[in-house]
């Protein structure tokens, strides 16, 4: 399955499981616009749900600004959004600040976060960012990668999620 079919399959996952009507809605019309191409449709639909706090339009919104799909494109903003998202709960957005995170990307560069993000996500079943996370593993020393993991757990344990195997 391709990336583009990847992402659009777990963001339709994820936003059908929404737990509010209203909000549930306007993603899911979020989602469909931008499947379509229609982005400031997208943006109308997707923004509403965002200032709600659903991780999954925070991640649409943020891919719509980080590559500039009918707004101006801002790495920044983008960098913002994909951290609201990943703290909400988005494996793929916890993936993309990892990547950001990584080459800096809208954001100040920080490998040790980046690392962090990527063992998140991966822990939240995301095999793509289980990947990341060794490859940018083997850059680091053995004392930024413990950092990372203490970094991870002490997330894991403020959002009340249970340690995986990884």
């Amino acid at each position: 399955m391709g990336l583009a079919k990847l992402f659009t399959a777990g963001l339709t996952m994820a936003v059908t499981t929404a737990s509010a009507p209203a909000v549930f809605a306007s993603a899911q019309k979020g989602l469909n616009a931008f499947q379509r191409g229609k982005y400031e449709e997208a943006l109308k639909q997707l923004e509403p749900a965002a200032e709600k706090g659903d991780a999954e339009a925070l991640y649409v919104l943020d891919r719509i600004y980080g590559a500039g799909q009918g707004v101006p494109k801002d790495q920044k903003k983008a960098a913002e959004l994909f951290k609201k998202a990943a703290e909400g709960g988005s494996p793929g957005a916890q993936q993309s600040l990892g990547s950001a995170l990584m080459l800096g990307e809208g954001i100040e560069t920080d490998m040790i976060e980046a690392l962090k993000w990527f063992i998140v996500s991966a822990r939240a079943g995301n095999k793509d960012a289980n990947a990341y996370a060794g490859r940018v593993a083997r850059f680091m020393t053995r004392q930024q990668r413990l950092e990372a993991r203490k970094k991870t757990l002490a997330w894991q344990k403020a959002h009340g999620e249970k340690k995986k195997a990884n």
